[in-house]
């Protein structure tokens, strides 16, 4: 009663502070604009007067700007000429004083400028542009020689067509070039260049829905592929007044398809916009700069038209205003627009403190970004390199960091009270089989009910729809045959351990082999459990990633080295309540910030097909209803009937009835939940598309979206509270595989070698072994951190289905079969190891149909060796057959 006592005045604490914060204010983007260097002087020592049109890219960490064009003898109004460039600069940063350092310059072969530029792994890819001559179909790659000191130049196969103003961008290793013009008029043509090819050769793809020059290509992730988008632009005409575009487009490369999607906006609504730079910024996100709106320039069309239609009095009038107009320029749009991928909606997100270039390329690179030069009125340039840097906020209040240590305190008081109770190995293992029903069935529930699915269902519905709803669903669906099939074996057989009913139905080699995969795929499930959180919660706190996983992984070691399995249930009871807690908090409260009426809403979600929960298509390269079906009905069969993790909890309890009651229990509330994340994740959808401003573009991760609305839309306090479920989610789902992993090493391993010894001997080997198995977890996750990391939604099922199908398969193979031999097991298990790798090389299978694919053909070719090679067994009561 005492350890009740203790965590309800803990609990009314937190909640006291929560109640008394006020909703904290909130921050648009900042992007900390200054001049990072300037071009230098001229080949001859002239100044550098800058450059319009010029290519630009970062190849072996230096910045590269090649070629443009300029005036420098004066305005074109007043007779000046343009000069075609082919001077090279090359600048590299330096952290003494965060600014740019130029080289010296280097020459293109011949003279360009208004071409297409984009930085890949091997270099920066160029084609097309114009010099004196007119337009260029030349194409070549820029990259810097660190070795030699020096800028190279290899020729790529020229552009089909030559064309000018035209844009590019890249994905992966293939260039593409979209629209442009030449002297034949304006172009709607995208031009594809595989540069990891022997021989790479353009090709034609989908045409564009509008022919356009002057546009912008970025490359950027949708929330669930990359696609390019082709902003704005414009087309000249005959009569000498271009046609000036807001529209805007995405391309799937995958089914070469264009698509609409929202017209540029700012401040006033929808607008023109051509020859802007873009760059992609976060997770989904498009930076629009400068560019030209078209009100001066489609005046100054006008009057040039008028002159070629006028008498010659009339003429000088007109050119006279022209003039004016062309000496007195404003300058161009400083707005920097914001487009939301996932969304679909912008928004502006600050102002250029300079005057906005156009003509240029934005780069990105050491995480900010550059606009080299460009032309910043009409005749005039900018030698200035701008430098933008995406602040990052951290909006963490002291009452949050208070609610997040109660919450650690609780932990730490669950785990001193339960440690009192460990004497023996059946007591830390199995809880004396004194556990409640009820806390064992939480326990189940949290068990699985991770932070990949607090933070990750919301950031996968946020960016697609409900098709993988039934995914959950599936763990209702397979549990009457875990209740028929799989607990009562392990009740009547007494086992510790779940694949201790492979040695008897099989051998000692088949054992191991499970126990061995399982404990392998704890230890990378720990590190992605732990992991997760940890970068979530530090690009949206400001808590480093490396301090968030030696808090949880110490604080998780602690209470489950002392209390074992009882402190690992009680904890997850813990958490499981304060996790849902949170997300019906959020649950309830986005709906409240929401600025559309019902039938916008209902028409949201309509137009972007939101709510699409059925794909009855039979492709299993998607995520369809049957993929959905069939990978998570095995997945789930898998890890509630073999897995030691969950296997361990029905050990718990005093009797079989009970233990079937738990496991229903905490199958049963997988339902609700889902519910609920599935629904928080299309109201996170609808409140960034109604608050366009309020995303963070600095952030990298689809799997923060949750959190960043948690620590910049609840009030302090609160968001402490919503934020500790997510630190919740995460040990739960750690304590439990500590306390599995020593569970199977002691049982699986240690007793067969050390012999027949005293049990004490074994409690402590288990503490010893949940503390290095922690640690290791722990320096996994570190590890995993130092090298990143990007849906980890999927690659957590993609290695649940790929390593744990050919467990399943034997445990099938030994319940459901009477012909099945040791061999054939031990077979079946390595053949299915090699039939999923080769399924992985040489498909396009979607990951959820690893887990069957690999049962499968456990069950069937070690069947069919069994078969071959019988072998007389004594396996009563082993099976389901008499």
């Amino acid at each position: 009663m005492r350890f009740f006592s203790i965590c309800r005045l803990l609990w009314m604490v937190g909640l006291l502070l929560c109640l008394t914060q006020p909703c904290r204010a909130q921050q648009p983007n900042l992007i900390k604009w200054k001049v990072a260097a300037r071009l230098p002087s001229l080949p001859d020592n002239a100044p550098q007067p800058g450059v319009a049109g010029a290519f630009a890219g970062v190849h072996n960490n230096m910045l590269i700007v090649a070629g443009g064009a300029n005036f420098p003898n004066g305005m074109p109004w007043t007779g000046g000429k343009k000069v075609y460039r082919q001077e090279i600069y090359v600048l590299s940063h330096s952290t003494a004083n965060d600014s740019l350092i130029a080289a010296r310059s280097f020459s293109l072969d011949s003279p360009a400028a208004y071409g297409a530029s984009a930085t890949l792994p091997i270099g920066i890819a160029c084609a097309g542009g114009e010099n004196g001559n007119g337009p260029l179909d030349r194409a070549f790659l820029l990259r810097w020689d660190d070795a030699q000191k020096q800028v190279t130049i290899k020729d790529l196969p020229p552009l089909p067509v030559p064309l000018t103003n035209t844009a590019g961008a890249a994905i992966g290793t293939t260039f593409y070039v979209a629209g442009g013009e030449n002297n034949d008029g304006v172009s709607n043509t995208l031009f594809a260049l595989n540069l990891s090819l022997p021989a790479p050769a353009w090709e034609k793809r989908a045409s564009i829905p509008a022919a356009l020059s002057h546009g912008v290509l970025v490359a950027q992730s949708n929330g669930t592929k990359t696609k390019l988008y082709l902003i704005g632009g414009r087309a000249r005409t005959n009569s000498g007044i271009s046609e000036l575009s807001s529209k805007a487009w995405s391309y799937d490369p995958e089914n070469d398809q264009w698509a609409a999607i929202a017209p540029v906006h700012d401040a006033r609504g929808v607008t023109n916009l051509s020859a802007a730079t873009a760059v992609a910024a976060g997770s989904s996100y498009i930076l629009v700069m400068g560019g030209d709106k078209g009100d001066v320039f489609h005046r100054l069309e006008t009057l040039q038209a008028q002159i070629a239609r006028t008498s010659d009095a009339d003429k000088e009038k007109t050119d006279a205003e022209r003039r004016a107009i062309l000496e007195h320029h404003p300058g161009f749009n400083t707005d920097v627009l914001l487009y939301n991928t996932v969304t679909d909606a912008w928004t502006v997100a600050g102002k250029l403190p300079f005057a906005a270039p156009v003509t240029t390329s934005a780069v990105k690179w050491n995480g900010a970004i550059y606009l080299p030069s460009g032309e910043i009125r009409p005749g005039t340039r900018t030698a200035d390199v701008l430098r933008g840097e995406i602040e990052k906020p951290s909006f963490f209040s002291t009452t949050d960091y208070l609610v997040l240590a109660l919450y650690f305190i609780g932990m730490i008081v669950i785990g001193v009270w339960t440690s009192r109770k460990q004497h023996s190995t059946a007591d830390y293992f199995k809880g004396g089989q004194k556990i409640p029903g009820w806390a064992t069935g939480l326990s189940i529930f949290g068990a699985k009910l991770s932070a990949i699915t607090f933070i990750g269902i919301p950031a996968k519905t946020y960016a697609t729809d409900w098709t993988y709803f039934f995914l959950l669903m599936t763990i209702i669906f397979c549990m009457p045959a875990v209740v028929r099939f799989f607990i009562p074996y392990y009740r009547k057989l007494g086992v510790t351990s779940s694949y201790e009913y492979l040695e008897k139905r099989f051998s000692y080699t088949v054992r191991s082999i499970a126990a061995g995969m399982y404990i392998l795929l704890q230890l990378g499930r720990m590190g992605i459990v732990i992991l997760l959180p940890a970068i979530a919660l530090s690009v949206v706190t400001g808590i480093d990633v490396k301090l968030s996983i030696l808090l949880m992984g110490a604080v998780s070691l602690f209470y489950t080295v002392l209390g074992g399995i009882e402190a690992v249930i009680w904890t997850e009871v813990v958490q499981v309540i304060i996790l849902l807690a949170g997300a019906l908090l959020a649950l309830i409260l986005i709906p409240l910030s929401l600025t559309s009426d019902a039938s916008t809403v209902a028409r949201t979600l309509q137009q972007y097909d939101k709510l699409k929960t059925f794909d009855f298509r039979f492709d299993f390269s998607a995520a369809t209803f049957w993929v959905v079906i069939i990978g998570g009905f095995t997945l789930n069969l898998i890890q509630y009937g073999c897995d030691q993790t969950v296997v361990q909890r029905y050990l718990t309890t005093s009797d079989e009835k009970t233990a079937v009651k738990s496991l229903r229990l905490g199958a049963w509330l997988t339902l609700p939940s889902t519910i609920i994340f599935f629904a928080i994740g299309t109201l996170l959808f609808l409140f960034y598309r109604d608050h366009p401003d309020q995303v963070n573009i600095a952030l990298d991760a689809q799997d923060t979206i949750f959190p960043w609305y948690i620590v910049t839309q609840l009030p302090a306090g609160v968001a402490g509270l919503v934020i500790t479920a997510i630190f919740a989610a995460a040990m739960g789902s750690l304590n439990g595989s500590l306390n599995g992993v020593s569970t199977v090493f002691v049982n699986d391993f240690l007793r067969r070698l050390s012999g027949d010894k005293e049990d004490k001997y074994y409690l402590r080997s288990a503490r010893i072994a949940t503390l290095v198995v922690g640690i290791a977890g722990t320096a996994i996750a570190w590890s995993m951190a130092e090298i990143g990391s990007t849906s980890l939604w999927d690659q957590f099922n993609l290695i649940l289905g790929l390593f744990t199908g050919g467990v399943g398969g034997l445990f099938v193979l030994g319940i459901f079969t009477r012909r099945a031999t040791p061999a054939g097991a031990a077979v079946g298990f390595t053949a299915s190891a090699l039939v999923q790798v080769a399924l992985l090389q040489y498909t396009s299978m979607h990951l959820l149909m690893y887990a069957f694919t690999g049962l499968a053909s456990c069950v069937i070719i070690g069947w069919v060796w069994s078969i071959l090679f019988p072998k007389t067994q004594h396996i009563n009561g082993l099976t389901i057959y008499p």
